[in-house]
């Protein structure tokens, strides 16, 4: 599908762009720590991206891969490891600013902790695929009752914001928790995809930067058809001046501090 930049002409200058910590500040900290969220919120990030797995107990926790090789002192497969034996783990030594041992976050600690910061948003990723299938969808939707996040007054007032790149796991999480709003992520190889997720009721698109700078038109199609924008992982200032320019609502980043500057400042002249 094809639809031409001169259908939807772009905007020049956006200055709505917001700031998503993706992991938190984690550049500097160890990734999905509790850390790493509180020196973003130190450094303005109005959002924080979470990546939710399940343990093989059916515990809500923070990390991204399906094994803890990368970021831990020992390689632990997540959906068959108990909570009690992932909390063993060091999860903050292997970086390479922090390098100070930091524990597992669950999503409940990380909850509490955004209980003090009622403004903030919270971008809330399901990793797909995985053994425990759309139970993970469920634990998540159970959380955010136990926090009374999952009736919001209004999609635009909801602190919670469910994402995934399954389009299924999008549509179930919209069956399970209609009043939750959406976002359906996407690569750049499989952006026009996304085209299925508008029947599935997804609110934003999430594409990734390397999407956006080859379809730039995308941003305004997507507003056209009453979704906004999510980009990921925007680290390079020229690339979030582009998503400034284009008018992207949120843009994730590694370096909140650093997006701060750039997002908050002088738009370009024309």
């Amino acid at each position: 599908m094809t639809v031409p930049a001169t259908t939807h002409p772009r905007s020049t200058v956006s200055t709505g762009s917001r700031v998503v910590a993706h992991r938190g500040a984690s550049a500097e900290y160890p990734e999905l720590t509790l850390i790493a969220y509180e020196k973003a919120l130190e450094q303005g990030a109005k959002a924080l991206e979470v990546d939710v797995r399940l343990t093989a107990d059916g515990v809500p926790v923070l990390l991204h891969d399906p094994r803890t090789a990368r970021v831990a002192d020992r390689d632990l497969w997540v959906h068959s490891t108990t909570l009690d034996e992932l909390s063993t783990l060091d999860l903050g030594s292997w970086h390479p600013v922090h390098r100070k041992s930091e524990p597992l976050l669950t999503l409940r600690s990380l909850l509490v902790m955004a209980e003090a910061y009622p403004h903030v948003k919270l971008f809330l990723e399901t990793k797909h695929p995985v053994p425990t299938g759309g139970r993970v969808e469920v634990a998540l939707r159970d959380e955010l009752r136990y926090f009374g996040l999952d009736r919001p007054a209004s999609h635009a007032e909801s602190r919670a914001l469910m994402m995934s790149f399954s389009v299924m796991a999008v549509r179930r999480f919209r069956q399970l928790a209609p009043q939750v709003p959406t976002v359906q992520l996407r690569e750049r190889g499989n952006v026009l995809k996304s085209w299925p997720a508008e029947g599935f009721g997804a609110q934003l698109m999430g594409p990734s930067i390397g999407a956006l700078r080859a379809r730039p038109w995308l941003v305004d199609y997507w507003r056209s058809r009453g979704m906004g924008t999510y980009c990921w992982t925007v680290d390079d200032p020229a690339d979030m001046l582009l998503c400034r320019d284009l008018g992207v609502e949120w843009v994730a980043t590694n370096v909140p501090s650093r997006a701060r500057a750039v997002l908050d400042g002088p738009a370009r002249s024309s």
